[in-house]
This record gives C-alpha cells, structure tokens and sequence, in this order.
C-alpha cells in the first residue's frame, strides 16, 4: 500500500520584513532558536530570548550585548509591543500556547514546530551574502529540496563573487591556416559545444565566437572555473602547446575583445566584419540562452571603445576587407585585368565579383546551393561545372564556408589554365587544396597567411596605431570595472 504523505502544506507570500531596529520576541534558547536570533540579528531586529536555559553561543550573545535574555519561563505579557513573535521551545504544548497569545495580542507568530501551518509566517531557507538575499521555500512540502538548492545557490553566489571576464581561443597570430582548421567549429559542433558550456558550474553567461581568423570563448565565469582547464579540454585545446592558444582574464580580456572588435587583431588590421559576426555571435548565444544582459553589457561596452579605437586612428590605417585585401593583392600580380572565377555567393564573394568588374575583369560566378543576384556582365554557374570554366580563367578567388577544400588537386589541377594560375583562398577552413602548393610552379596559391603577410609589409604604420590603442583602452579601465563589480555586487 502506497504511504500517504500528510505533512501540511501552506500556500505563501513571500514578504522581506522591516525589522531593523524593532523588538523581536524569541522564546526558547535551543539551536532553533539560536539559528532564528541570528537571521534576525543580520536584519538589525532588537532581540529579546526568554528560556530559562540556552547554548552557549546564545549566552555569548548575551554577555556581549547583543541580545536581552530573560532566563524565564514564557509570560502572556511577553508579547506585548513586539514585532514578531518566535516561537522555539522543544514543547509542543508551550508552543501552541505562545501562538494563541500572540493571536489574540495581533501580533505575527512563527511556530517552529509541527504548529508552524497555524501560525502567521514561516521563515524559508535563507542565503544572506552582502546586500544579496534569497529565500527558499517549498510551502512546506519538502525541507530537503529548499536545503539543496539553498546550497546550490550558496555555491552560485560564491563563485559570483570571484568572477571576471575570460577569453579563450586561438587565431591566426598563433596557428596557421591549415593547422587552425579542425578548431573552427560549424553550426551543428558549435551548438553541441556551447550545450556541453551551459552545464559547467562558474560559467554565468559566454558565446562563441568563430570566424575566419578565431575560435573563441568569452564568458563571465568564476575563478574557479576558468583555471580548471575544463573549457580548455572542451575546446580540445589541450592537444595543443600552451603557446599555440591564449588564456586571458579580467581587464586583459576585455582589452583582446575591444581590439577584435575594432578589427586591430585581425589578418587585416582595421577590417569591419567582425563587429557583424561578433553581433550575430552575441544574438545566437542569447536565443540559445548561453548569455543575457551581463555578456550583452560587456560586448557594448567593447563595440564603444572599439569606435574610440577607429576614431583615434583616423586614416593611420587604411581600413580594408579582406576582399579588398585580396583585389589589391591581386593587382600586385596582374597588371592587366583578366578572366577571373569566383566560387561563393556570400558577403564576401560579392564584394569580391563587386571590385573585379571595377577593375574590368571578366567574371564566372560559382555558386553552390543558393544562386547569387548577379549584373548582366557576369557568368554564373553552379559549382558542379567548375572542370569547363577552370582551363578559361587566369584567377580563382574562394570565399566559401565549407569544412573541406572545394577545389582540390584530383578533381580540378588537370583542368586549371595551361598557362597558368593564381589562385587566391579566402576561405576558412581552407577552400583551395594545400596539395596545390607543392604543385608546378605556374600554379600560385595565396592563403589568408599570405594575404597577412603580404599586407602587413605593405602597410608600415600598424606599431603606432597599436600604442594608440592602448592609450584609448587605459582610459576605458573604469567602464569594464564598473560592469564587473555590478556582477561581483560591490
């Protein structure tokens, strides 16, 4: 036969009561009621304990003025010009008593005792740290459960107290192209990975961001959980040698994520799509509810400073896409415009079609699955009939988001212009086959590392617009503190 569960249950309405500086009554001097005296001590109440005998932790209170114990037995008058009234003793009948007093003084009764469903008030499971306060209660139905997430909670509000900003990933600066790759996550893995995130106890808010350049997680987190290395071993960087990653905390890593933002840590320095992908990152996060108002806060600040950053910088840097970084790269090595193939229909292969009929190419547009809106004067095919347009062109420019190469040396090198050609990946993972870079001499590959390299001695200026970004992010220190110390509840 099923055991039938009849403990009372009481439907409530939380209230935080006003007692500061009020008389409250407590009678009985057991541990009940040494745990109730010193709730209401944190509240500032004037504690009056009656009980002819108590602990020792209550005498204590006593010798040191803090309460006024009456070493009696409970009066009727005792509850006169009280506040509240607590009722503690280990005698059930006693206790039923001084709520009947109480009930006929009008003044609030907590029974602490199986009488405690007749009573005015009960007192949950309480979290005091700081100015913070949080009650639990389950109307009575389980004390168990309210213990358990009042430690939960307990651990939730410490691990607050020790948290600050992290950043962790790696990029172009610490990993090439092709050794980066297998780090960069798709749609699918990304939600796999940030799920697994969400479950880590210390991880408050975090998203995920994966662009061309970097793999990266920036997250509100505890100290606790960002030294551990379990988002290290989440983001399988613990295959990789501690220089080949970066680790930041605190105003170090709002730094990074201010550069990213205003395009400083970049393969092209100053470059703009990465306020976009960051936005769209943040968004994504948010509706799959890894962040909220705290991450959200951090990242505007972040995109502030990062047009602080532009705007000190004025024209020091002459601010390029990568697409154009890929035009004026390929301009170096043709000084007659050509037949060009672009593969790719995003943002980024029609900016890349865009410069090319500027600069009077002719132009084979290659699109995948969604066929690209394109000007009378451009060619568009679908990528299964690359092998007839290949031997035409003298360039191949690859923008594609795709995990494996789209043009590779099987299926596409003996279809490749007889004279020659260059081929230029944009792409991340890489779009255009390392075999290729073995190949005949006549065959040129650019990666995202060549582009990098190229554009960075082309452009002399970068050292002092980096000492002028420093200057923007020391006066910035403040505005980070103040949101951490928000979250800290300093």
């Amino acid at each position: 036969m099923e055991k039938r569960d009849f403990r009372p249950v009481r439907k409530t309405f939380p209230v935080n009561a006003l007692i500061e500086g009020r008389r409250v009554l407590v009678v009985g001097g057991g541990r009940v009621g040494q745990r109730k005296i010193e709730l209401l001590l944190d509240a500032g109440a004037q504690v009056e304990l009656v009980c002819p005998k108590c602990v020792a932790e209550l005498l204590e209170l006593s010798a040191a003025g803090r309460i006024t114990h009456h070493p009696r037995y409970f009066e009727d008058s005792d509850v006169l010009g009280t506040a509240l009234v607590f009722a503690c003793t280990d005698d059930k009948h006693v206790n039923r008593h001084i709520l009947e007093v109480t009930q006929l003084a009008k003044v609030p009764c907590c029974c602490a005792d199986g009488n405690w469903s007749e009573g005015d008030f009960v007192t949950p499971a309480i979290i005091r740290a700081g100015e913070v306060l949080i009650a639990v209660s389950t109307s009575g139905k389980s004390c168990v459960q309210s213990r358990l997430i009042k430690d939960n909670l307990r651990k939730h509000l410490d691990s607050i107290e020790s948290s600050d900003l992290l950043v962790l990933g790696t990029s172009h600066t610490y990993l090439g192209t092709a050794e980066r790759a297998p780090y960069h996550l798709l749609l699918q893995e990304r939600e796999a990975l940030g799920e697994m995130i969400r479950q880590v106890w210390g991880v408050h808010e975090f998203f995920i961001l994966n662009t061309c350049n970097r793999i990266e997680i920036i997250a509100a987190i505890s100290k606790e959980a960002g030294t551990c290395g379990i988002l290290c071993r989440l983001m399988r960087f613990d295959q990789l040698r501690p220089d080949l990653y970066y680790l930041k905390h605190g105003f170090e890593a709002f730094s990074h994520l201010c550069m990213v933002t205003a395009g400083m840590d970049s393969q092209v320095p100053g470059e703009v799509h990465v306020v976009a992908q960051l936005k769209d990152a943040i968004d994504e996060a948010i509706t799959r509810g890894w962040a909220g108002s705290l991450i959200r806060g951090l990242c505007d600040s972040a995109l502030r400073v990062s047009k602080d950053i532009r705007s000190e910088l004025g024209t020091l840097l002459e601010v390029s896409e990568i697409e154009d970084v890929a035009l004026r790269y390929l301009q170096s090595q043709q000084q007659t415009p050509g037949k060009a193939l672009v593969i790719g229909s995003g943002v980024v292969g029609r900016g890349v079609i865009k410069g090319l009929l500027e600069r009077g190419y002719s132009c084979t547009w290659a699109y995948h699955a969604n066929k690209p809106e394109a000007p009378d004067q451009v060619r568009v095919i679908q990528f299964d009939s690359l092998p007839q347009v290949l031997p035409e062109v003298d360039v191949i420019i690859a923008a594609v988001n795709t995990p494996v190469p789209v043009v590779t040396v099987p299926a596409h090198k003996a279809c490749l212009n007889p004279k020659g050609a260059l081929l230029i990946d944009i792409g991340i993972p890489r779009n255009v086959d390392p075999a290729f870079d073995a190949c005949d001499p006549s065959i040129r590959v650019a990666d995202l590392d060549e582009l990098k390299r190229w554009f960075r001695e082309q452009n002399g200026s970068l050292e002092r617009a980096l000492t002028l970004c420093d200057n923007v992010l020391s006066t910035n220190r403040e505005s980070y503190e103040r949101i951490i110390k928000s979250l800290r509840g300093e």
